[in-house]
């Protein structure tokens, strides 16, 4: 049977942080028991696509998905087992440090749960605490060491261009992070979004300093044993998230729950998303609806564009001979004015199996992919 990745949004938080755009909703809480029977009820409208697909990769995301009890998630991760075969199945669960204890983590870890991911964000307790999160350094620290106990594969999200960050700080973040060894780092460059709180108090850091925070990330991380195997991501060899990477190469992955969003191969490529709204989600479901909002097929062209817009994103690149399976068609006969263009700019390498982007193809990702593609 062909494998499918399953995404589940849980929209719950304790706060909102002050650059968040995600879809979450701070004390909602009380709609969990609902929300978890919508989900369930959801993914029985995807049965019959279920049953004939493997399910190896799950990531319950949101939100802070670490708010659930073990109670509410055994019912959750019970019930989809029983709809839809798991075989080999990295499961991911994204935590924030406050929310977890001992009697939690166990209990995770006992559902078969065996990837932790937590949000860092920086080890300055003045910059958490100005950009609304929850948890100081020494929180974090506490919930690694005792998630240690019952994961062996955890990630640690960190954010550059942080108000009140500097590159010596952020290094610090690096330095201790790498001194307790998490199988993953997630490093992500601060991104602004209008309808945050930070934007409008914050403009951001100028792109030299945010190129030197990267860099130094890149530097560190790899000089530490990570493989620097995505734009932002950094894993130990054999610890590279398999659920992102079905985003990234382009295979099939279900979403569930409020604004979760899936990709299915048929006629091409169809992807769909669902509602934002809690409520209407609920409403949707209960009247036993698809809470479908958004429905995209994917053709001719768009898929090409696709692909590279992806694969321009993995330090693996784009390998000829998969292009060729893919599409029909060659890619050097394709793009080989825009080969000669980016290699002469050092934004790829070239060999006779495929092109893959430089660090500074990665710090000029937007320009590398658009060379690529205006050439259709």
């Amino acid at each position: 049977m062909d494998t499918l990745g399953l995404y589940i949004h849980i929209p719950f938080c304790l706060r909102k942080c002050a650059y968040c755009n995600f879809v979450s909703y701070p004390d909602r809480l009380g709609d969990a028991d609902q929300y978890i029977d919508a989900l369930i009820d959801e993914a029985r409208f995807y049965k019959k696509l279920l049953q004939n697909r493997v399910v190896n990769s799950v990531f319950i995301g949101g939100g802070t998905p670490s708010l659930l009890s073990p109670a509410q998630m055994k019912k959750l991760v019970c019930a989809l087992q029983a709809i839809t075969p798991w075989k080999n199945t990295e499961i991911t669960l994204e935590a924030n440090p406050e929310t977890l204890n001992e009697e939690k983590l166990s209990a995770f870890s006992k559902l078969g749960i065996n990837r932790l991911s937590l949000g860092l964000q920086t080890h300055e307790n003045a910059v958490l605490h100005d950009i609304g999160r929850g948890h100081k350094w020494e929180t974090f620290l506490y919930a690694f060491e005792t998630a240690s106990r019952f994961f062996n594969n955890i990630n640690a999200d960190i954010i550059f261009g942080l108000p009140g960050q500097t590159l010596q700080s952020f290094g610090e973040t690096l330095s201790r992070l790498i001194h307790i060894s998490p199988a993953h780092i997630s490093a992500y460059a601060l991104k602004l979004e209008t309808d945050t709180p930070l934007f409008k108090r914050y403009s951001g850091v100028d792109d030299d300093a945010d190129r030197e925070m990267y860099h130094l990330a890149v530097k560190i991380l790899t000089g530490a044993g990570y493989t620097h195997y995505e734009t932002s991501n950094f894993a130990k060899p054999g610890f590279e998230c398999r659920h992102n990477l079905k985003y990234w190469v382009g295979e099939e992955y279900l979403g569930l729950g409020a604004a979760a969003f899936s990709f299915l191969k048929e006629d091409g490529g169809h992807r769909f998303g669902n509602v934002s709204s809690l409520d209407d989600y609920l409403q949707c479901v209960m009247e036993m609806k698809r809470p479908i909002s958004e429905n995209v097929y994917i053709t001719g062209m768009d898929q090409i564009i696709e692909y590279i817009m992806l694969h321009l994103r993995l330090k693996k690149g784009i390998d000829f001979a998969e292009y060729q399976r893919n599409f029909a068609r060659d890619f050097t006969s394709d793009f080989g004015e825009a080969i000669h263009i980016t290699q002469n700019a050092h934004l790829i390498t070239v060999d006779c199996k495929g092109i893959r982007p430089t660090l500074k193809g990665f710090d000029l990702q937007n320009t590398l992919i658009c060379e690529f593609i205006k050439n259709l």
